[in-house]
């Protein structure tokens, strides 16, 4: 079973928005923008409901 706790919570958090970053940097150096826009996008909202989330908990 899966302990969603703040450390695991805060890991995911942290995977995501280093994927964010990269997937930003690949707006720029791929030439699959609208992809690579799309990806970015969806990944920077879960990363930033993650963080919420993973906030809330701690709190």
């Amino acid at each position: 079973m899966v302990v969603l706790d703040h450390g695991t919570l805060g890991y995911i958090t942290f995977g995501l928005m280093s994927f964010s970053m990269l997937s930003g940097a690949f707006i720029f150096l791929s030439k699959k923008r609208q992809f690579w826009i799309k990806v970015h996008l969806l990944v920077s909202i879960l990363a930033y409901i993650f963080m919420v989330w993973t906030i809330w908990v701690v709190g």
